[in-house]
């Protein structure tokens, strides 16, 4: 999508011709914040979108825009309703218009001789994590995904789409939460697996436990491996780093997840470490359903 599809052309016919002016298309944008389009997806709303308002800003705080106040106010509310629906919440840019744009960068020393170059910073900083993490979803995300064709291997896959859902929204605004979330895909698909194999897991399996006897149901675990088996020592190896994710996983669940009361917020952590967590277990979610799949067919 084009930037330039959030404006109108209106002709305009006098005694001495006829002219063009080109306006923001405000009722497209008031649709556009209402609901999802049937024209554009949201993340291509959301790209063009930050586009725009990037451009827009930047022009007032430099040349000038051509935008009224009401009509920077109207872009800048409906790329924040957009970005929600794609999973960027809570989004704040510390002016809601371009007059308190004006009080914002007087705030931040970005005004007087030279000030416009301090603008297009202030701006920079604002807007590249927001490029950036739309950029990531249109090119996958966060690194390995759980596939369509793996989450076939499951009768329901309903509790997996769940969590995977709540993990792309929580990613980068709560990476607490991502990391518990990861955990409980991890603990989920154990369980499902356990089931589908015709194996019972009881109350008091945590999660190394459950991700032990998916390994067995499977028959990955490391000590499966036969000796004469091609690469021995490196599948057992891989094997074992594997099944060694469930640990790593509940204990970092413990420490920093939102599963259980801290006395300590931990605020060292970040999506960096919640990007682990998260790849991790997808790797780990991924290999047991295609082996899933794979032992069934």
């Amino acid at each position: 999508m084009d930037s330039s599809e959030f404006f109108s052309t209106e002709k305009d016919t006098s005694p001495w011709g006829t002219s063009e002016t080109t306006r923001l298309h405000i009722e497209l944008l008031d649709q556009i914040a209402a609901a999802p389009s049937s024209t554009w997806s949201d993340l291509e709303l959301a790209k063009a979108l930050t586009e725009l308002t990037h451009d827009e800003y930047q022009k007032y705080g430099t040349n000038g825009s051509e935008l009224a106040n009401t009509e920077a106010r109207k872009l800048l509310t409906t790329l924040k309703a957009v970005l929600a629906r794609v999973g960027l919440r809570n989004v704040e840019f510390g002016f809601r218009d371009f007059e308190s744009f004006r009080s914002y960068w007087i705030r931040k020393g970005a005004s007087g001789a030279g000030g416009w170059q301090a603008r297009r910073d202030l701006l920079t900083d604002l807007f590249n994590p927001i490029h950036d993490r739309l950029e990531a979803l249109v090119t996958g995300g966060s690194g390995p995904k759980v596939t369509e064709e793996a989450l076939s291997a499951l009768d329901d896959p309903g509790a997996i789409r769940d969590h995977l859902d709540r993990i792309e929204r929580s990613l980068d605004d709560d990476p607490r939460l991502a990391v518990g979330s990861a955990k409980e895909l991890v603990e989920s698909t154990a369980k499902l697996v356990l089931k589908r194999s015709g194996v019972e897991y009881g109350k008091t399996d945590d999660l190394p436990s459950l991700v032990a006897k998916a390994h067995t149901a499977l028959g990955i675990n490391a000590k499966q491996v036969e000796d004469s088996a091609e690469n021995a020592v490196g599948i057992r190896t891989l094997l074992g780093a594997v099944s060694r994710i469930g640990v790593g996983m509940a204990e970092l669940r413990n420490q920093i997840g939102t599963g259980h009361g801290q006395a300590e917020v931990p605020t060292w952590v970040t999506p960096r470490h919640a990007r682990l967590a998260v790849g991790s277990a997808h790797v780990w979610c991924q290999f047991v359903l295609e082996t899933l799949e794979q032992r069934s067919s």
